[in-house]
């Protein structure tokens, strides 16, 4: 016994070195190991408190009273950076592991960046748009009464704006200076047709009138002729004006008399003040769009498939366009042009081998609007317009409609594009 201790002593004694160095590698890995796992640990844990603070963002826009549209596109961004998977490894080979948890934390604290300074930006906005509201309807109203308007087609007003501006002085959400808005907006409108009506007839009749029998000559069938071009026109406008929701009925009531009494009329005469009458209604009408409508907007009608461009009511530019296909529906109402990039490389969100799957799609140009849905070129298409956005018979492209998109033939794409800044208006119906 007391040989072989010797004979251990002896080897430890000689191989002192090497085994400290053997011990102290064994040491300096598992030391590695446990840093590695706890840099790991650590970046998880960070990647999961910035994830956290990126749906409580989430959950305070929606609570504020920002719409789906408004900030989907970043929440798509959350769901890829959350879904992806980072690689298989083990420590102390985890650096990869690693970098992608701290990658995937920054990437979730700029996405809340992002989504905390779009709400800010519109609670301004929306804060701003409903005081300057109340401000048009109390102008609206002064004015109205000064051109001599009915007191009577006031009386509905009285009391209106002092209520609207209380409301948006207690107001501290989206969703309530948005409600102000839109609390007002039918009637600033109405009110802004009732104040163009009533400068409209103090100036214009008779010289509409003058302007109709300069053009007859005496003329009756002439005359009906411009009574009938007169009401045409201005029925076109009245629809233009719902679509964008404003309150026609003033105009309207005004229009559907004259219409009557254009059926009834004979003399050259009685034509010329139905025209001269149909001509101030429709500038009265022109004059309020003016006033009320966005500077700029878009409209997309899907029976039509037909995409139009507005500058204060009035018609600019227009193009066929394709939309959603069956089950992949564009949605109606009313948004905005959030986000313009050029190019784009459209991905699909379906998995290969779903009916909807498509592959990654160039565009020159695309206008987001809703969400994923977007106005864009389409080189893979060569029909557009009525019945497009459904199976038929294209020789060269598509056969049938988007997966929710508004294509736009390219050359018209151009022109929509360089008119349209971020922020416009955009109604589907």
């Amino acid at each position: 016994m007391t040989t072989v201790l010797v004979a251990t002593l002896r080897f430890l004694r000689q191989n002192a070195l090497r085994i400290g160095v053997v011990l102290g590698t064994f040491a300096l890995v598992a030391a590695l190991i446990f840093v590695q796992q706890v840099r790991e640990a650590f970046a998880e844990q960070d990647f999961h408190a910035a994830r956290a603070q990126v749906l409580a963002a989430q959950s305070h826009a929606r609570e504020v009273g920002l719409d789906a549209a408004e900030y989907s596109d970043l929440q798509r961004q959350e769901l890829t950076t959350a879904s992806a998977a980072p690689p298989p490894a083990s420590a102390p080979f985890n650096q990869d592991r690693i970098a992608f948890f701290t990658r995937a934390a920054s990437q979730e604290a700029q996405i809340k960046d992002q989504l905390e300074n779009r709400v800010q930006k519109l609670v301004s906005e929306t804060r701003d748009a409903a005081q300057a509201s109340v401000t048009q309807l109390s102008g609206a109203m002064q004015n109205a009464k000064q051109i001599g308007v009915d007191e009577q087609l006031l009386v509905e007003f009285d009391g209106l704006p002092s209520k609207a501006q209380i409301e948006v002085d207690v107001a501290t959400t989206v969703h309530a200076y948005r409600a102000v808005s839109a609390e007002l907006k039918a009637p600033v409108s109405k009110l802004a047709l009732i104040i163009a009506d009533q400068q409209a007839t103090n100036k214009l009749i008779a010289q509409y009138v003058d302007q109709a029998a300069a053009a007859d000559h005496g003329d009756p069938a002439v005359a009906r002729t411009g009574a009938n071009a007169a009401l045409a026109q201005v029925q076109a406008d009245i629809q233009t004006a719902r679509i964008f929701s404003m309150d026609v009925s003033v105009v309207d009531l005004h229009v559907q008399k004259l219409a009557a009494k254009l059926t009834t009329v004979t003399t050259t005469a009685d034509l010329e003040q139905v025209n001269g009458g149909l001509q101030v209604q429709d500038k009265v009408l022109q004059d309020a769009m003016t006033r009320t409508l966005p500077e700029k907007a878009i409209t997309i009608s899907l029976s039509e498939q037909v995409i139009r461009a507005y500058e204060h009511g009035q018609q600019v530019f227009w193009s066929y366009t394709t939309t959603g296909r069956p089950g992949l529906e564009t949605d109606p109402g009313s948004f905005k042009v959030y986000w313009k990039v050029s190019p784009w490389t459209m991905h699909s969100p379906w998995p290969k081998g779903s009916p909807y799957w498509y592959p990654d799609s160039k565009v020159q140009m695309v206008m987001w609007f809703n969400g994923g849905d977007g106005i864009h070129d389409a080189s893979w298409r060569s029909r557009y317009g009525p019945g497009t956005n459904g199976p038929h018979y294209d020789p060269t492209g598509e056969d049938t409609g988007t997966h929710g998109c508004v294509n736009v033939p390219y050359k018209n794409m151009v022109w929509l594009w360089n008119w349209t800044p971020t922020g416009t208006p955009v109604i589907v119906y």
